[in-house]
């Protein structure tokens, strides 16, 4: 059976009943709602049992909720007899990926997911007085380079590359004005298409850098540990040598972009050289498609529920 190498999902591929199959299978599972309710200070399955897709889009919910999917989804291939190699995740997902390499405890991990949410929301509501309307936008058909070659040249202010997804989709956050402004320069340089997206918080962007060092004082409060399977950080593709480069990536990502092309290009190095399963471990097929769209021939399989953990569980005793 080849390892799993772990890719964890972020915000945004939350939906209502996520992992309450994997509750049904699972004591361990359901043991693990138990704590990270506490931890969270909210009842978690109730969460998920009863609130709509508006109430889980709030900040808050969908990182606690997404978090708690991956993690429940990693306990039941554990309970599968799967090992693991390596991890990684997109911006929240990335503290998925520490406790999956050891660095952090699932309370500890809750507990940070809640002081992280809180902060980003008062970022963006800090921002939206100060600055005006915000939002986001998905460029298909661009790179990162491109993008930030097309914001330079239009001088545009206050609008930032946020994500990095891939060779040709990158997601830009900031002043809803002035992406607005962008999106002709975007076209004129090649861009196939400019997608307004539902968040609106300029996530990823200088717009939460305030949040960095009190984010970063209360993480050296959390107990971390040196990581014991391998970590690679969506802040820059790097790998996670210490508890200490843990915490300060963690803290960093909040206003830095998501490098996912550099996360993916990291995996296809280990994968050419170890026999690995790369798989979404959480609810979702974004990561999925993003490795199938990265133009590096990477297979990705989403693990998310129990009759897909099942049928990758028989396949490879296979």
């Amino acid at each position: 059976m080849a390892p799993i190498l772990a890719l964890y999902p972020g915000q945004g591929s939350q939906s209502p009943g996520m992992a309450l199959d994997l509750y049904q299978a699972s004591k361990q599972v359901r043991e693990l709602f138990s704590l990270a309710s506490e931890a969270a200070h909210t009842d978690l399955y109730a969460l998920l049992s009863t609130a709509g897709e508006d109430d889980l889009k709030q900040t808050r919910n969908a990182q606690l909720a997404i978090t708690l999917a991956s993690r429940s989804a990693y306990y039941r291939l554990r309970e599968a007899n799967c090992t693991f190699k390596a991890h990684s995740g997109f911006s929240l997902g990335e503290l998925a990926a520490y406790a999956g390499g050891g660095i952090l405890d699932d309370f500890t991990l809750f507990s940070i997911i809640e002081k992280r949410a809180a902060l980003m929301d008062e970022m963006s509501e800090k921002a939206t007085k100060t600055q005006g309307e915000l939002g986001m936008a998905a460029i298909i058909g661009l790179g990162f380079s491109q993008v930030n070659e097309a914001i330079h040249a239009s001088k545009l202010k206050g609008v930032y590359p946020s994500n990095d997804n891939g060779p040709a989709q990158v997601v830009v956050a900031g002043l809803a004005a002035s992406i607005t402004l962008l999106k002709p320069v975007l076209m004129e340089m090649g861009a196939k298409r400019v997608i307004p997206l539902k968040v609106s918080g300029p996530f990823h962007t200088p717009f939460m850098e305030d949040a960095t060092e009190s984010f970063l004082a209360f993480l050296e409060t959390q107990p971390f540990s040196d990581p014991k399977e391998l970590v690679i950080s969506s802040v820059d593709g790097s790998v996670i040598t210490t508890k200490e480069d843990a915490r300060g990536h963690l803290a960093r990502q909040l206003a830095c972009p998501v490098r996912w092309t550099a996360v993916l290009a990291n995996v296809k190095k280990l994968s050419a050289s170890n026999p690995l399963s790369i798989a979404e471990v959480g609810y979702g097929t974004v990561l999925t498609g993003l490795c199938k769209n990265s133009g590096l021939d990477l297979v990705c399989r989403s693990l998310g529920t129990e009759s897909a953990i099942q049928e990758f569980a028989k396949e490879m005793i296979l």
